[in-house]
Parts: structure tokens; sequence; C-alpha cells
């Protein structure tokens, strides 16, 4: 009788283990959301990745202000180091002071390009989770997405960036501009984009039909790569992955996604979300013997047991439709439509 009371003893005591440390894993891992953009609010245009062209940039500025926003910047933030916007430090130093600074409410990096994953371990994570602060951007800044994500709890938002799309010459496209202030002014948990989305050429298309929801990760893929082995590296289990890139040709997004799913990062997700794959007219064209796009992507989702859907309209082509990452999301191909489940932002 002793030993059997001993036994429950024992694994009582493990059961509370296990049940205190999951308790404290889900409440550390409680996704912070940043504040809500308000008409007057201070934005911080910053250069973490690649060197920033001033023409873009000062109309970005002008267009931001008219919308009766205040800016501020660097007086150094057109530096110049190679391809990259300043030294590691430079840039590392200059992202984490907006993040300390009480009055930036929203924090917008010119551009993407080059360098942001040399900043990664330079950055304090402490700081920025607990200075919730929106912050934009696509391409490069995806290094930044994860590792804010995931070691900062931060949710943020794969968006077009001041150089290209606010600063571009004709400006955001409009239905990149409409779901661009919508995700990040209005708080309401009603942001929805169809399949079947108004001045898109490009439908969604489904490849695996169903329902599914999940923490949306992702971005550019070849980022998503370049962090692969490392701390920072993204957890996709039970998420919705989203994926996009520019000027890789079908053998390079082939070698990339045969690295995920050798890594283990396509065998757990709830979902696929594939996004405009554009290409440059400066690129040779590709052989009439090769594959095409999109039979690379066959070839990796056709037969998963989740629902994947593709020419989802984010990307760096001028439709890029904005997304929160980190937020709670649902893929749902018999009503056609992505849905985001909860707010990604507070008031």
């Amino acid at each position: 009788m002793k030993s059997f009371n001993k036994h429950i003893i024992i694994i009582s005591a493990i059961f509370s283990f296990f049940f205190i440390f999951s308790c404290s894993s889900d409440s550390s891992s409680i996704m912070q959301k940043p504040p809500a953009l308000l008409v007057g609010d201070t934005i911080a245009f910053c250069a973490p990745s690649g060197f920033l062209d001033s023409v873009r940039m000062s109309l970005a500025k002008t267009r931001l202000e008219e919308k009766g926003f205040h800016i501020i910047r660097e007086d150094s933030i057109y530096r110049r180091w190679g391809y990259l916007a300043g030294t590691d430090a430079q840039r590392a130093s200059e992202l984490m002071s907006y993040f300390k600074d009480k009055s930036v409410r929203a924090i917008f990096p010119g551009t993407g390009g080059y360098g942001s994953t040399r900043i990664l371990s330079m950055l304090d994570y402490d700081i920025i989770k607990s200075n919730p602060k929106i912050f934009i951007g696509f391409s490069d800044i995806t290094a930044l997405h994860i590792a804010f994500n995931q070691l900062a709890n931060l949710i943020t938002f794969h968006t077009p960036n001041p150089m290209y799309g606010l600063g571009s010459k004709k400006g955001l496209d409009p239905i990149s501009e409409l779901y661009f202030w919508s995700l990040l002014m209005n708080s309401d948990d009603n942001y929805e984009i169809p399949f079947d989305l108004y001045g898109d050429s490009l439908k969604v298309q489904t490849m695996v039909p169903g329902i599914a929801s999940g923490k949306l990760v992702g971005g550019n893929l070849s980022l998503i790569c370049s962090t692969m082995g490392s701390v920072y590296e993204a957890k996709t289990m039970g998420s919705i992955l989203f994926i996009e890139d520019v000027g890789e040709a079908p053998y390079r997004i082939d070698r990339y996604l045969s690295e995920l799913k050798l890594a283990g990062k396509l065998d757990l997700v709830n979902g696929i979300i594939i996004g405009r794959f554009s290409r440059r007219e400066t690129e040779a064209p590709d052989r009439s013997t090769d594959f095409q796009m999109h039979q690379v992507f066959q070839q990796y989702f056709s037969k998963m047991k989740v629902p994947v859907i593709f020419n989802f309209p984010s990307g760096h082509g001028s439709k890029n439709v904005s997304l929160p990452l980190g937020c709670i999301v649902e893929i749902n191909t018999d009503d056609e439509i992505f849905k985001v489940l909860e707010s990604p932002i507070k008031n």
C-alpha cells in the first residue's frame, strides 16, 4: 500500500510539473498587440537593411504628413556602407532607439534589400517586447518579422514600405492602400481577403481544399531559409505558413522548399499560403525544358493534407496586400476567403 501511495505521489508530482511548465510556457508566448495607428501619431523611418533612395523616402514622408502623421528620421538615414544602410552597429542602434522612444507609435523601415540578418543578434528583444509598436515591411525585413514574432512575441505587419509603395511614383496601388490602412488603423477583427479580389487580375487558386486556422508566420522565402539552423529560424508547427519571393528561378525556389522540407518545417503546418513569386524583366528566360514555377509548387504541396492556396496577392508586385504576422488567421477554400480571426492591434 505504501508503495502504491508512493507511486501516486510521484505521478502527481510529475503531472504538476508539466502542468506548471505548460502554463508558464503559454503565458510567455502570449502575443503582444501594438496600439492602433491614429492620425497625429509619430512614425519613425529607419534603415535596418539596404541603403535608401532620398527621392522615394521624401515622397513617402510628404504623403504620410498629408494624412496627418508626424514623421521623424535620423539625419544619417541616407548613410551607405557597401550595399547596406550603414554598419551593423549603426543600423541596430537606430532601430533600437525607436523602440525605446516613447513618442514613436510606429516604425517604418524604408526598404528591404540586404542585411537584416546581420543585426539579429545585436537587438534587445526584452526592450522590444516591453514596447510593442507597429512594425511594417517586407522582403529582407522578413528576418526581423520572424525574430520579433518569436523572441519578442510582437505581432508585426507584412506590408508595402516607404520606398516601394508609399514612395512609389504613383503611390500605393488602390487595393494595397485600402488593406494597408485598414490593418494598421482599424482594431476590429473583421479583416478579410476574398480569393476573387476586386481589381486583381490573378485570382487566388486552391491547390489543396480545406479549412484551417493557425498563427500566420513567414514572408520572403529566401529570408525564411537564411535563418535556418539558428535561434532565429521560423517555428512552423501549427502555423499557416506564408511564402513569397522575387527574382528567383524555379530551380532556386525548388532548393529553398527542399531546405524547408528536409528541416521538417512543412510537416506540421496547418496550411500554406503561396503569395506572388514575381520575376524581373532583367532576368534571363528559363529554359523551355525546365520546370515552371507552378510545377515546383505542385511537387511540394499538392499532396499535403492541409489547405494550400497560391497566387495570394502579397509579395513584391504592386498588389501587396498587408498581412498580420503572429496573428491567428484562417484559410477557407469553401468560401474562398482568408480571414484574420483576432484583431492584430489594440485601442
